[in-house]
């Protein structure tokens, strides 16, 4: 299978080309008729006797692109989830197959600002889909917020998940705390044939409760209880040395020595409010419901319990396998300061921009790009900027009205070299490349 990637007029595509040049089937023809959500909008070309695969790309991003300048946070990584289990219910509808779902990040295409998915499906594709699932997974081990302790907790399950025989994209959106309710209002599951299909072993042991939501339950009983204790146990303290005063003093120990009352309560708070912030980060332990059999001797969640360490102590991990997701990669080269290079800008209204390290991002989306460039013709993630050796690269990125250099437009993803003096228009702003 080769892709490529082409502009037309104001329309950018993925374009593939099937390794059976002759395959015709009912999947072309229902893709062509049938504008699915959740997937890649595709119509198919033939030039000279060979058969090509068009889709849509236009405004939207690559998932490892994305995620090269942005960890992936818990709505993000609930909503990929989410929006792929959506699609894969809909194929059923379309009597599509998931195995012809490319999961690898380059092909996963987002909207940068709303973060919504689509899937690129390829006629004739044959794969096992739940190991390019757990591919999938495990790249994103590597991309997630480490600060955000449920997103990790989140990942890491969605990932153990997926290693275990006979999983299903039914017991991963539990984990991403998906509701089960479909979204044109249907009582049961956007997968429920799938679940029909499981062996009735399998359907018997799913969980009922989401990891999630366990959790914040048994947090919010336990929180309850200590915040309790901060107003109880003062109280209790004041009381106590206030009868004490009175046993051994009489009332005029208590009038000499009143403010030792207030005093023991402010101290006696302090104590629990500390004890209590101690207490509350550490990991509880947690029972699950079956839907059948009652409930499940209390268990200890293994996962949970190393990452929320992992994440409280700031440890760097290293190893081997699976740990090695979980190393920092070094994702920007700094530049030296005597060969910083700049894009000069011409005739607007535009700052320069300092090319301070690499790859260096310029496009609208704040919060996603180095150098936001506003302007409505500027797209989220428009050019990129990065270096071998000495020399300088840019790199059109999908972009909706193009980047070009010395008065050629660059193809979708297309990268050029850059030499000092070259023009260069980001949509419509003049830069100069110093």
């Amino acid at each position: 299978m080769k892709a490529a990637y082409r502009r037309e007029m104001k329309q950018n595509y993925l374009i593939i080309e099937p390794e059976e040049a002759g395959y015709d089937s009912y999947e072309i023809h229902m893709m062509e008729a049938n504008r699915i959500e959740g997937l890649l909008k595709f119509h198919v070309k033939q030039v000279d006797n060979r058969r090509f695969y068009y889709y849509e790309i236009t405004s939207k991003q690559p998932l490892n692109r994305v995620l090269e300048c942005h960890s992936l946070g818990t709505d993000e990584l609930k909503k990929l989830i989410e929006d792929i289990g959506r699609t894969l219910g809909r194929l059923e509808s379309f009597l599509l197959k998931e195995k012809q779902i490319l999961l690898e990040p380059e092909y996963i295409y987002v909207e940068p600002e709303q973060f919504r998915v689509s899937l690129c499906l390829v006629p004739g594709r044959q794969v096992g889909f739940p190991e390019e699932m757990t591919g999938l997974l495990r790249y994103l081990l590597g991309k997630v917020n480490h600060q955000d302790k449920e997103c990790v907790v989140m990942a890491y399950g969605l990932y153990q998940e997926s290693l275990k025989e006979n999983y299903g994209m039914e017991d991963l959106l539990d984990i991403a705390g998906k509701n089960r309710s479909s979204e044109e209002g249907r009582d049961e599951s956007i997968l429920q044939p799938e679940r029909d299909n499981k062996p009735e072993e399998n359907q018997s042991s799913h969980l009922s409760y989401s990891l999630n939501e366990e959790i914040e339950e048994r947090n919010r009983l336990f929180e309850g209880k200590e915040i309790g204790a901060v107003f109880i146990i003062p109280i209790l303290s004041m009381f106590g040395i206030a009868t004490a005063l009175w046993l051994i003093f009489g009332m005029e120990g208590i009038r000499k020595f009143w403010y030792g009352v207030p005093i023991t309560g402010i101290f006696s708070a302090f104590a629990v409010f500390a004890v209590w912030s101690k207490e509350s980060g550490r990991p509880k332990e947690i029972s699950v419901k079956k839907e059948e059999g009652g409930r499940q001797p209390v268990e200890r969640y293994d996962w949970q319990l190393t990452f929320e360490e992992e994440i409280e102590e700031k440890t760097p991990k290293h190893g081997t396998g699976d740990e090695e997701v979980f190393q920092t990669v070094l994702l920007n080269e700094t530049t030296d300061d005597k060969t910083i290079r700049y894009l000069r800008s011409v005739g607007t209204d535009a700052e320069d921009i300092a090319i301070t390290y690499v790859p260096y991002l310029i496009g609208k989306q704040e919060g996603m790009v180095d150098c936001v460039l506003t302007g409505e013709s500027v797209s989220r993630i428009h050019a990129r900027i990065d270096r071998e050796g000495e020399e300088y690269r840019i790199s059109d990125l999908n972009s909706t009205n193009g980047t070009s250099v010395n008065g050629r437009v660059l193809e979708t993803n297309e990268t050029v070299p850059l030499k000092k003096g070259d023009e260069i228009f980001i949509a419509n702003f003049p830069f100069i490349f110093t």
